[in-house]
């Protein structure tokens, strides 16, 4: 068997390329170790909780006619879908309708099947910007903004 040439004898290019390979391998193990823990985390994260929507109808328990703009006079409803996590805390679930920075309304979500509905009456909406937001205590988990645009009647 044969003796390995001394160090001394190896070139600084393939020293270098083996300390860089070394520096990516550690690298590369750190980073899939830390990823793991970011995607678990962002799996929990509130963003996901509630998902909503303002529709000007619900049919068969789904909302109907999403849209940013409505005319005046319609009835809308503000839709939200609630993981079963918001439910468990000691928070009421509220939808807050808002005319520009005036609150218009506030009413308590009565949650059914991970759902809370609520509407505004057509004589409530008047034109403008609006906006409609879900909140738990005082924190803000959704929010959806549309504009009310004067019917043509």
């Amino acid at each position: 068997m044969s003796k390995l040439p001394p160090l001394r004898n190896l070139r600084k290019t393939t020293v270098l390329v083996i300390a860089v390979f070394l520096g990516f391998l550690i690298h590369w193990i750190l980073v899939a170790n830390w990823g793991r823990e970011t995607i678990r985390d962002s799996a929990e994260a509130e963003l996901s909780l509630a998902q909503s929507v303002v529709c000007s109808h619900i049919v068969n328990g789904s909302p109907f006619g999403v849209d940013s703009v409505f005319e005046e006079g319609m009835r809308l409803y503000y839709y939200s879908t609630v993981s079963s996590a918001l439910q468990l805390k000691d928070d009421t679930l509220m939808h807050i309708w808002f005319n520009g920075a005036d609150t218009v309304q506030k009413l308590a979500c009565d949650i059914a099947q991970d759902v809370c509905l609520t509407t505004i009456a057509p004589a409530m909406l008047k034109a403008g910007e609006w906006s409609v937001d879900l909140v738990a205590g005082r924190k803000l988990l959704s929010t959806r903004q549309f504009v009310i645009e004067p019917s043509d009647r």
